[in-house]
């Protein structure tokens, strides 16, 4: 089964005091094929570096959970210049705004390896940015 990971699962699966960090741990470490977008590499180390979890990892400790626990055990999957154009144009529509913008992109990125089960902490987020995806969002 193809499963991609939204940033807020990689953080809780990487963070042990989250809430949902035993339920996203397994969700990764279960994932025969899974997938995450290369841009939520930037956006778990920003969110691991910058306190607002409660957490300030030091850089080089963030960096290594991140190689460990992301980079080493998914593939990773970018969009071109193109998409996101095609993303940024479609985000009105779909009813994206301000941060809702990065959703939308994740999502894109799932739909490009044609996930069969997308994992996020944001699932009502998500269902309202993809209603024709909301059999595939769940929370792990």
């Amino acid at each position: 089964m193809i499963e991609f990971f939204d940033t807020t699962v990689l953080v809780a699966a990487m963070v042990e005091d989250e809430p949902h960090h035993t339920k996203c741990a397994a969700a990764l470490e279960g994932a025969p094929e899974g997938y995450a977008a290369a841009h939520s590499l930037a956006e778990c180390y920003a969110t691991l570096t910058g306190g607002r979890l409660g957490v300030r990892l030091s850089p080089a400790d963030a960096a290594r959970l991140i190689r460990h626990d992301i980079y080493d055990r998914l593939s990773l999957v970018s969009m071109s210049p193109a998409d996101y154009v095609i993303q940024i144009e479609s985000a009105g529509p779909s009813g994206a705004r301000g941060g809702a913008t990065y959703d939308l992109l994740l999502l894109a990125c799932a739909r490009k390896v044609k996930a069969q089960r997308i994992y996020t902490l944001n699932q009502r987020h998500f269902v309202a940015l993809a209603p024709d995806l909301a059999a595939k969002i769940a929370v792990p």
